[in-house]
């Protein structure tokens, strides 16, 4: 099920500060309590990372190839990550085997840039920047937080759980506009959170964006 629009969310806002009567778009209103629902949203999503946005992309290596586009899609449908740039992790595939990168490229390695072999480390630049130059096609699994969809129309849905979103930018609206109540929907916003937030780390109750890295492969130096 789709997570409730901008307009939507904006009419049960306006309707809880008792400003319903202004319509649905809400005149000057709205357009503040617009901003108040795209910044709430992104607030949350800098929160953590969501598993719901959670995906991957597999890139093939080109030899000699060290540089690489950020996904603009993921496998499972997200955005892809072009804009915020949040990578969890690369793993390269060889033989059906899933062998995790290390991010940083150490000071003596850009020194031996144009070395070939097997992906083993990365940095997140302009483009992903891959070590050593692949000498073969390698698939890379990018896995990644996808960037938040759009959210400036009244038919867009909300990324993250509308009810979050909801009672952030209510809370905040509430104290702008000094009404009694605020603090009771900021009670309501943290308990809400705090219940999102566990189901999205894992029913073990660890959230890690890795497991240590075996030993690097060495690349072949030409």
């Amino acid at each position: 099920m789709a997570f409730r629009t901008l307009g939507a969310l904006r009419s049960e806002i306006l309707a809880r500060l008792g400003m319903g009567g202004m319509g649905a778009s809400g005149g000057a209103n709205g357009t503040l309590i617009d901003s108040f629902l795209r910044n709430g949203q992104t607030q949350l999503y800098w929160l953590q990372d969501w598993k719901h946005l959670t995906d991957y992309y597999d890139i093939t290596t080109g030899t000699s190839q060290n540089l690489y586009d950020y996904p603009t899609t993921g496998a499972m449908g997200s955005e892809g990550c072009t804009r915020d740039r949040r990578i969890l992790s690369i793993e390269t595939i060889v033989n059906g085997q899933h062998l995790k990168l290390c991010e940083t490229i150490s000071p003596d390695m850009w020194s031996t840039m144009d070395t070939q072999g097997e992906p083993q480390r990365y940095e997140r630049l302009a483009q992903l920047l891959v070590y050593p130059k692949a000498d073969a096609a390698y698939t890379m699994r990018v896995w990644f937080v996808g960037d938040l969809k759009r959210f400036t129309v009244d038919t867009d849905p909300a990324t993250l759980d509308d009810e979050m979103v909801l009672l952030h930018a209510l809370t905040n609206a509430k104290l702008h506009y000094r009404q009694p109540d605020a603090q009771a929907y900021q009670g309501q916003l943290d308990a809400l959170i705090g219940g999102i937030r566990s189901t999205s780390i894992g029913s073990n109750g660890v959230f890690r964006r890795g497991n240590p890295l075996a030993s690097e492969r060495k690349p072949v130096v030409v």
